[in-house]
């Protein structure tokens, strides 16, 4: 099944704003990763345009969209988890709701790839101890 084009155009138009950047979340499209969150993050408005099964009538992808993103590559019943994953990736850029410092220190900022272990109490569980550096009192 193959979404409508005069459907989606219609929902589009509804939607629209000057500022409206119309991203189509698709296999074809370029993989998200943590520089392209950072440009989303500075858009005015995002309009995500999600497939279903077969995707939508490639004439209004021609007519309204901006840029295509994929989220990897593997085949999913829709785009409406790609569209999760844009839009809570860029929300965590939107002043107020984290931290800048959160955001600098987080994995893939500012060349950071992955980040060190975490632990919390108990000091031991189920025979595993937190690592002896961690528990020391000393500044």
């Amino acid at each position: 099944m193959v979404m409508m084009p005069d459907v989606v155009y219609r929902a589009y138009e509804s939607v629209k704003t000057e500022n409206s950047k119309v991203i189509y979340l698709s296999p074809q499209g370029k993989t998200l990763n943590q520089a392209k969150v950072k440009t989303l993050s500075k858009e005015k408005h995002i309009i995500l345009l999600c497939g279903h099964y077969e995707g939508i009538d490639q004439r209004v992808i021609d007519e309204i969209v901006d840029e295509e993103i994929s989220i990897g590559d593997y085949v999913l019943t829709g785009g409406e988890i790609p569209a999760m994953v844009v839009i809570d990736t860029v929300s965590r850029y939107v002043e107020g709701v984290l931290s800048k410092e959160s955001i600098e220190e987080e994995s893939f900022s500012n060349g950071n790839l992955l980040e060190y272990p975490q632990y919390t109490r108990p000091e031991e569980f189920h025979g595993m101890k937190v690592p002896e550096v961690l528990l020391s009192r000393t500044p």
